[in-house]
């Protein structure tokens, strides 16, 4: 039973080009379900059981994440009806579940500078800073900023981020402040935080270990809130959204708005549109 969902998480990711970060949460979700089944086949389940799993995960989870679940099974099962797996759709009776908007969290800008201000002048915290501006003028995710490679940033010249999402080469234009910051760090400062010639521009640094180190700049620069990288991702969002809806679109990379927010409490739509793919990510 367990490879009918080996195949579908592989479809997603090799078909459907989702991120390393939605397969894991389909995962879970459905690992969730094959649990609570208890041996049952998937080509067995009926509505009821359905049913059942979304009622029992009402006990320990949030709208939101039973919202989740319930998309995640509505996927995989629209898979095996359309490999001939199954006859009907356990879920096509489900009525639908609606998620909560909620405002993602962001930074002031003044904010912002404190807490570069707490990184210090030492290697690694000269390396920090390097970090967080790439994450405040790139749009990306901490995951995206963290598969960086020098060679790729070289053979721009310095001039260009480049990425891969949903299977797709993108690139990011570099302001020359910046240009010159990663310049100087790959040319002069790097050798002194890293050990080894591994070809990642930000190599030993990961998504925890930086996320611990920036809360604890952000607690020395006196911001009381529960903070962690993405919320720079956020914050320029904002930034953007505040000119208009397109510029959100453009300066995020963001290919379609679907079911998705910023913050901003002026216009209940744009946050609808916004909030799924750029407030849920990686903390």
């Amino acid at each position: 039973m367990r490879e009918l969902l080996i195949e579908f998480l592989k479809f997603i990711k090799d078909k459907k080009g989702f991120s390393e970060s939605s397969i894991e949460a389909y995962r879970k979700d459905l690992e969730d379900f094959t649990v609570f089944l208890m041996g049952k086949d998937y080509v067995e389940v009926e509505d009821l059981d359905v049913m059942s799993f979304i009622e029992t995960m009402k006990k320990e989870y949030s709208e939101n994440s039973i919202y989740r679940k319930l998309v995640s099974l509505r996927a995989f099962y629209k898979y095996l009806y359309k490999k001939g797996i199954v006859e009907k759709l356990p879920t096509e009776g489900l009525k639908p579940v609606k998620p909560t908007v909620q405002m993602p969290e962001t930074l002031e800008w003044e904010e912002v500078e404190r807490i570069i201000n707490q990184c210090g002048n030492q290697p690694k915290g000269e390396r920090d800073k390097l970090v967080i501006e790439m994450l405040l003028q790139s749009g990306l995710l901490i995951s995206e900023v963290l598969e960086i490679k020098i060679s790729d940033i070289i053979s721009t010249e310095y001039k260009k981020i480049k990425y891969v999402k949903n299977n797709r080469l993108h690139f990011i234009e570099i302001g020359n402040e910046l240009s010159e910051k990663i310049k100087s760090f790959v040319n002069e400062d790097r050798e002194k935080v890293v050990n080894s010639e591994d070809d990642f521009l930000f190599q030993g640094v990961t998504r925890q270990n930086f996320g611990a180190r920036f809360k604890k700049y952000g607690q020395k620069a006196g911001i009381s809130q529960n903070i962690y990288p993405n919320m720079l991702r956020n914050t320029l969002a904002k930034k953007y959204l505040d000119s208009s809806i397109d510029d959100v679109k453009d300066k995020m990379h963001l290919e379609k708005l679907e079911g998705t927010g910023v913050y901003i409490t002026r216009n209940l739509d744009k946050i609808r549109e916004l909030y799924m793919e750029i407030a849920i990510g990686d903390k």
